[in-house]
């Protein structure tokens, strides 16, 4: 993964967004909702609720790593990240 990609997924991974201030050009959401089943989500939310917190922990892990992957995938060569390494040099 180039360095580009890692830090845009790394803001969208952290904040939810890209960029972390001001307009989104990217959300983690609105992604979410169109790429993954909704009930994904519904589980996290209830896992959340409950009182194993460290169970709940290796959940949280798998999900980052799949969602990461997720957005490898589909930011892997897009304007977006283009646009980020033009910025950064």
């Amino acid at each position: 993964m180039t360095t580009a990609l890692e830090s845009v997924i790394e803001c969208i991974m952290d904040y939810g967004k890209y960029p972390a201030k001001g307009r989104a050009k990217f959300d983690l959401y609105e992604f979410l909702l169109e790429e993954r089943d909704p009930s994904y989500m519904l589980e996290m939310y209830v896992a959340s609720m409950s009182s194993n917190t460290e169970a709940f922990a290796d959940r949280i892990e798998r999900e980052r790593a799949t969602v990461t992957e997720m957005l490898e995938k589909h930011l892997r060569n897009s304007d977006l990240v283009a646009d980020y390494a033009a910025e950064s040099k």
